[in-house]
């Protein structure tokens, strides 16, 4: 009986903490977001406004991600992408990455392939450090080094009157006064890529990519954006709690 009892508990647990999730996800005014978690329709938009991302090039949905699936992409073409004309002002951006190459292109907003026309909005990697540039603002760095083949949430948030802000696994790393976009004309975004890198295409893997419709503060980052996708071994850690307390 005892036992049956625990894991009456832990299913309540289960199912409580996947409505407390879904509930701050579903919150937050996304134009997209991609978990990569459905593995026959890995682009799927869990945020149901139906921008979905399409893998495109040397892309693959794997089983390994920060939680559930993922896309690794290799370096070469691959990449996700979402035709969806996205906010220039009030928004925030942000993706899970896990890559041992420190100059690599992450996200940005583009008018035709590969930025043909214009590009903007990017996050790129530079001696490991993550970097943006917002137009017609400059590029700017950070210090927090993110190639060293560990997951890290990149986020950044543009509000009016504020600026730029940086965060990384939900630390502020950096901020700068630009706070729009002017680049009007986009058509799409891509992960897994920049042009503002010195290697255009990702290497490596990405998860819980998401385009917000709102500057959200770093609370809002750290505690709603980070937890549209969990950890692995979060169940499995709930379990030994309970298991430790009884």
């Amino acid at each position: 009986m005892k036992n049956f009892m625990l894991v009456l508990l832990a299913l309540g647990l289960v199912m409580t903490f996947g409505v407390v999730v879904q509930a701050k996800v579903t919150a937050l005014p996304h134009v997209f977001n991609l978990s990569f978690n459905n593995q026959g329709n890995p682009g799927k938009d869990s945020s149901e406004n139906g921008n979905n991302g399409e893998l495109k090039g040397g892309a693959k949905w794997v089983a390994n991600g920060y939680s559930g699936g993922a896309v690794q992409l290799d370096g070469g073409d691959g990449h996700v992408e979402v035709v969806v004309d996205v906010p220039e002002k009030n928004f925030t951006m942000g993706v899970w990455v896990k890559t041992d190459d420190g100059e690599v292109g992450i996200y940005s907003v583009l008018d035709g392939v590969a930025g043909a026309g214009g590009h903007d909005r990017h996050f790129f990697l530079k001696g490991g450090k993550i970097n943006f540039r917002t137009w017609q603002g400059p590029a700017w760095a950070t210090d927090r080094n993110v190639a060293d083949g560990k997951w890290h949430h990149i986020a950044l948030v543009a509000k009016d009157g504020a600026g730029q802000t940086a965060y990384v696994d939900g630390d502020k790393v950096g901020t700068h006064a630009y706070d729009h976009s002017d680049f009007d004309w986009q058509k799409r975004v891509w992960i897994g890529f920049s042009n503002d890198a010195a290697k255009d295409y990702f290497k490596g893997l990405i998860d819980g990519a998401s385009y917000t419709a709102a500057a959200l503060t770093g609370d809002q980052v750290k505690m709603k954006l980070m937890v549209s996708v969990e950890p692995k071994g979060k169940l499995a850690s709930t379990w030994s709690v309970i298991k430790t307390s009884h």
